[in-house]
């Protein structure tokens, strides 16, 4: 796609090859110019998921993290200390309020997958898809002198991380 658009660049402008490769790095530069800001909800579900990943595991198994969860969300009763000797013993006391979040964000995700794989199956385009047929859209708005075609395709072959 690139080597496409750099030969309509040269038969539009009227220039070199190596001049043309220019106007097409600052053409893929704007391409990328909102990516930062795009792919916010991909880096938010990326962190959320791996602090939820990470923090699951001490809140449940920890003793001096279930019992301070405890203390300042869940107000429980605490078992007497014989009972909490072992991770496994405070994940069976800490398990009681970890069930309902945990599971109720398994099926939610799970079903959030139900609904995307639908959603493709029907043509309808989820965020990536929308994504960068915005970007597509943009600089084809923004360079209309060169093959609508062309710019499209070359935006759509882009990364979502703005490497090419």
């Amino acid at each position: 796609c690139k080597e496409r658009l750099v030969r309509n660049v040269m038969a539009v402008d009227g220039v070199d090859w190596l001049t043309a490769s220019e106007v097409v790095k600052h053409i893929g530069k704007r391409d990328t110019e909102l990516l930062w800001l795009m792919t916010m909800p991909y880096k938010v579900g990326i962190a959320g998921g791996l602090t939820a990943a990470v923090g699951c595991v001490p809140m449940v198994f920890n003793r001096t993290t279930a019992e301070v969860v405890n203390a300042k969300f869940v107000t429980s009763d605490v078992p007497e200390p014989q009972d909490l000797e072992t991770c496994w013993e405070v994940g069976a006391w800490a398990w009681n309020w970890m069930e309902p979040p945990l599971g109720v964000a398994s099926f939610v995700i799970l079903a959030m997958q139900l609904v995307r794989s639908q959603m493709q199956n029907m043509d309808f385009k989820p965020y990536t898809s929308w994504v960068k047929n915005y970007r597509a859209r943009r600089l084809t708005a923004l360079y209309p002198q060169y093959n609508e075609d062309m710019v499209l395709e070359f935006s759509l072959s882009g990364s979502m991380n703005g490497k090419r």
